[in-house]
């Protein structure tokens, strides 16, 4: 079971290893990093491919972690997927998505996550 431990500006700590950048969450607990964006961190648009990917890895709830100020969104595309296949969407600022997932996790539920780690 992956946890969320903490995350700052620019930072994002799961299972003890620190990620300079935004992370997608896999239901089996695989962490990768979020390609594309602004330097390092990612893009503040989130694709329907990364959503598609994460539905085809098993995710039956998504959230999503939209920054520290919730700068980052959705496409249309990616929410008519997320309608579409009918994904329970969780979508917050990132320091209240990491705390809810945690407990989604802890639930037993089929979690996947997006978390912008900047603005």
């Amino acid at each position: 079971m992956v946890t969320i431990d903490r995350m700052g500006f620019g930072w994002i700590v799961i299972d003890g290893k620190k990620h300079w950048h935004d992370v997608i969450i896999y239901p089996d607990g695989k962490v990768k990093r979020r390609k594309g964006g602004f330097l390092m961190f990612g893009s503040h648009k989130i694709k329907r491919e990364e959503i598609e990917e994460l539905y085809n890895s098993g995710t039956k709830v998504l959230v999503v972690g939209t920054g520290t100020n919730g700068v980052a969104e959705l496409t249309d595309d990616a929410r008519n997927f997320i309608k579409k296949m009918k994904i329970n969407l969780v979508e917050l600022y990132s320091q209240e998505a990491i705390r809810e997932f945690n407990k989604l996790v802890k639930d037993n539920n089929k979690v996947g996550a997006i978390i912008h780690v900047t603005c």
